[in-house]
């Protein structure tokens, strides 16, 4: 986890790279970990795309460690344009990990997940 400043810290990445048509997974987060963050901000850049390359990332989670996780709690699908996209996620679930899948042609982008630290979280919630 890197410290942000200002409550906030990177969870986990998918660096960026240029990758090829597969599927690609970020590692298990145990949110108990960080004391189950009440928010997540998902922030996806996309560079350049491929003639008819999409990008589709996925946000997993379970009660269990281990993946695959068999809940998909947040997608961006469909990503076929150079570009940022933000989506701010509510976690259920106590693990949670990044999937990204990129369809048919090479796409370069990164993936970063920044939560708020929960000591600045109003009193009374997890």
């Amino acid at each position: 986890m890197r410290d942000l400043g200002e409550g906030l810290a990177v969870l986990d990445t998918l660096d960026a790279l240029n990758r090829a048509n597969a599927e690609y997974d970020g590692g298990d987060i145990d949110l108990a970990t960080y004391g189950y963050p009440r928010k997540i901000i998902i922030c996806v850049s996309v560079g350049a795309v491929a003639a008819g390359a999409t990008l589709d990332i996925d946000i997993e989670s379970d009660v269990a460690a281990g993946l695959p996780h068999g809940n998909t709690d947040a997608s961006l699908d469909q990503m076929d344009a150079t570009g940022n996209q933000y989506y701010e996620y509510t976690p259920t679930r106590r693990y949670i990990n990044i999937e990204a899948v990129v369809g048919t042609d090479a796409v370069d982008f990164s993936v970063t997940l920044i939560m708020q630290h929960c000591r600045f979280a109003k009193r009374g919630t997890a």
